[in-house]
């Protein structure tokens, strides 16, 4: 089978490797949604040893009949990247490994999952819509990190998809969004799909601005989003006092930001990192069945392995030159 794989060099190498019988699932890798960490190791800001197969957002479809699983062929499936691993020092802690980070990941003609990481398609549910699960995970995670009421505002800084999904599923559970970028085309985009309160931070002072719109109280919860252009600077003195901050990134393959950290103490932050969603890829699914986001236009670019090399170069240079750049197998 065909692996595809990079060397941080900003190339991708086509390999053909042989395949052992295994009880695990065989699946056909059909789309790959490209995503920061994997462009992040494919120019080598982040290195990892070489040769590494990128890809941690995916979905297929199962290779043979599996009636022992209740699986057929040509059935489409989402792919859970998540690996949870028992601690070394202690059988109660689990960590979570992510496949494209932490190991290879889904760039493959064939994957071979177990089980309980493949998920088939629900009924009514489009390959544009299941292949942004994973992102739908991540902001559930982060709405779950925060302990809030009916009407707290929400500032997320960022505008990428999971931003977007953020906002929209913050609207969902009766929170107020404030959406912060220096992306106006973006911010547009996020208005259309029912986010009122938008902030270009190059035409508009976000402290002031998210004064103006709580009346002076400020946001109860602030995301920033590492893996978008917006700036960190902004997420703590936003957040108001005993307020909480999440930083929502892909682990290890996080960029390094400038800001205030006195602010913490100072104001009584509660921030959380999260790195994953592992825990809330069934509940994405959920959200996803009952049509509640607005998904379209989050793909702008759809593409072969014959131009994807291409393609990665162009984010490398420019992580906002795409919206979305899906990867056809």
């Amino acid at each position: 089978m065909k692996i595809y794989q990079t060397t941080g060099n900003s190339r991708l190498i086509e390999t053909q490797i042989g395949t052992k019988e295994s009880d695990l699932i065989k699946i056909k890798v059909t789309h790959l949604l490209i995503c920061p960490s994997d462009v992040n190791l494919f120019s080598g800001q982040y290195k990892l040893p070489a040769p590494f197969t990128i890809g941690k957002i995916a979905i297929g479809v199962v290779s043979d009949d599996r009636p022992d699983y209740d699986l057929r062929r040509g059935m489409k499936v989402i792919l859970n990247p998540y690996v949870e691993r028992k601690s070394d020092r202690r059988e109660t802690e689990v960590s979570v490994k992510t496949r494209g980070v932490d190991m290879d990941g889904f760039f493959s003609e064939y994957v071979f999952m177990p089980i309980d990481k493949i998920i088939p398609f629900p009924e009514g549910v489009e390959e544009k819509e299941a292949i942004f699960t994973v992102n739908v995970a991540s902001a559930l995670r982060v709405l779950n990190a925060f302990e809030g009421e009916k009407g707290d505002h929400i500032a997320i800084l960022g505008s990428d998809s999971t931003c977007c999904i953020l906002a929209q599923l913050a609207i969902y559970f009766q929170y107020i969004p404030i959406l912060i970028d220096n992306n106006e085309k973006r911010l547009k985009a996020a208005r259309e799909k029912g986010i009122y309160y938008t902030v270009d931070s190059t035409k508009e002072v976000p402290f002031d601005r998210v004064k103006e719109i709580t009346g002076g109280r400020m946001v109860d919860l602030g995301v920033v989003n590492l893996n978008s252009e917006s700036s960190c600077a902004f997420l703590f003195p936003i957040t108001k006092e005993g307020g909480t901050c999440v930083v929502l990134c892909d682990g290890k393959t996080a960029k390094t930001v400038d800001a205030d950290i006195s602010l913490i103490g100072k104001k009584h932050l509660h921030v959380e990192g999260v790195t994953e969603g592992n825990t809330e890829m069934e509940s994405a699914v959920n959200i996803l069945v009952q049509d509640i986001l607005k998904l379209d236009g989050f793909i702008d670019k759809e593409v072969t392995f014959k131009d994807a090399e291409v393609c990665l170069r162009e984010l490398a240079d420019n992580p906002e030159h795409y919206y979305g750049l899906v990867v056809k197998l």
